[in-house]
């Protein structure tokens, strides 16, 4: 009753203890770490993400190995994370360089897919989100391996102790969900995420912006030595080195009169001195067109940064009917093995089935045969995931082809890698699997 009294009487000691009460503090970590393992420093943000596109997702997915700690960060508040949680992640320490090396991963990755509980194996728990590696930097420079995921689990987490994946809780992993946009939600993996003043982000960021307005300009206006100096003397792609990749930039300059390049959507990330350069490409002759993703991958060359890759993933090509070429026999089977690949993952049978000879033979086992055993393990599997590496297409005939890759094979608690090859035959205008091999290239094993 006295209580009571007291603010009734003292109107403004009560709003004093009522503004006190609503500027308290709340947390809105899941799975928070301790103050003296936060990685939130006052004033300072995380220098990996430079620069957030201008479309897309909102969200950028941060994990700091030495924390064991996951941060989501939202791009209009990078001095506080709207999430962190626990994570366990690889039990030896580094970056992953190759198979079974028991590392996680060190770079910059996209979610690829998502896997629901009814899909999985009880050992990654509720849900599971592969990510893109090896991605095409890490292939450029030798490392391999595959399979890495977040996933959740079934029982207690412990700090380093997978395979190499992320780990979270159950909660935790539902939770990332919401925040996650399949192949744009970016996410850095980081031995140490690295803090910055923000000025000096937006600094380093216009640099870079710079750096790629730059190269833009140079390529539109077919200034080749000027275009050539934003290439690392190491630079490869599309099996160019500088020097041819040169030659085939000279030799466009001179066959088209009038070039025009858009750069669209620029985001721009970083983690342990490599700098990705990710947008959509517009590129414009009088009689070509194309539209697609890339990417420019740059390292700091003493000051200068410089691109030491360059990939591109086209959405649309489109020429005029007189410049537009038949399509290349290793085109046609690129796109055979990308759809027999997609189907296999998928379990449509069906479509599978559909890209194999009527005289396919594999072993002891025909067409009939294969599709039976193919049927057995659909229905035995709940996921399926195939990873093809290092593909080598050789036409041996206009009617044959043959075709090897080190294949990755992972079902529920299932994995196996090793050497395919693949005899195809021409059907019609149609690429068909003839005879299929397998050599495992390690021991097949039971998760």
């Amino acid at each position: 009753m006295r209580a009571a009294n007291v603010f009734r009487l003292n109107p403004v000691l009560f709003g004093f203890i009522l503004l006190l009460l609503l500027t308290v503090p709340h947390s809105n970590d899941i799975g928070a770490a301790p103050a003296k393992n936060r990685i939130v420093k006052s004033g300072l943000v995380p220098a990996p993400l430079l620069k957030w596109p201008d479309k897309g997702s909102e969200y950028a997915v941060l994990v700091d190995k030495s924390l064991q700690k996951v941060f989501v960060y939202h791009r209009d508040n990078l001095f506080d994370p709207v999430r962190t949680y626990t994570c366990s992640t690889g039990e030896n320490d580094g970056p992953k360089s190759r198979q079974n090396d028991r590392k996680t991963p060190e770079g910059i990755y996209f979610f690829t897919r998502t896997y629901e509980q009814r899909f999985l194996a009880p050992i990654y728990g509720v849900r599971a989100f592969p990510i893109d590696y090896p991605n095409e930097i890490d292939k450029k420079e030798g490392r391999d391996g595959y399979g890495i995921w977040f996933h959740g689990t079934n029982k207690p987490l412990k700090p380093k102790d997978t395979n190499g994946c992320i780990v979270l809780e159950n909660n935790n992993i539902e939770d990332l969900t919401y925040f996650i946009e399949l192949a744009d939600t970016p996410v850095i993996i980081s031995e140490k995420i690295e803090m910055i003043d923000p000025d000096t982000l937006k600094t380093e960021a216009t640099a870079l912006e710079l750096i790629v307005e730059s190269w833009r300009a140079a390529w539109e206006e077919k200034e080749i030595a000027a275009y050539m100096s934003f290439y690392n003397s190491r630079f490869r792609s599309s099996g160019m080195d500088w020097d041819e990749w040169k030659v085939y930039k000279t030799r466009l300059a001179e066959r088209y009169e009038d070039i025009r390049v858009k750069v669209n959507n620029l985001r721009l990330l970083r983690n342990d001195g490599l700098v990705l350069a990710k947008f959509e490409q517009v590129y414009e002759t009088p009689t070509f067109h194309s539209r697609g993703e890339k990417s420019l991958f740059l390292r700091q060359n003493s000051k200068e940064w410089k691109i030491v890759g360059e990939f591109f993933k086209s959405a649309a090509i489109k020429r005029l009917p007189a410049e537009k070429p038949p399509p290349s026999p290793s085109d046609q089977i690129r796109a055979l093995l990308e759809s027999w690949e997609k189907a296999w993952e998928e379990q449509n049978l069906e479509t599978y089935i559909s890209h194999y000879d009527t005289g396919f033979r594999s072993g002891e086992m025909d067409l009939e045969a294969w599709k039976s055993y193919k049927q057995r393990l659909n229905q035995k599997y709940r996921f399926i995931q195939v990873f093809i590496s290092d593909l080598k297409i050789e036409q041996t005939s206009s009617q044959t082809a043959t075709v090897s890759f080190k294949q990755s094979y992972r079902a529920d608690r299932y994995e196996d890698f090793g050497l395919k090859n693949i005899l195809l035959v021409k059907r019609g205008k149609d690429w068909k699997i003839k005879k299929e091999e397998w050599e495992p290239l390690m021991k097949a094993s039971h998760l």
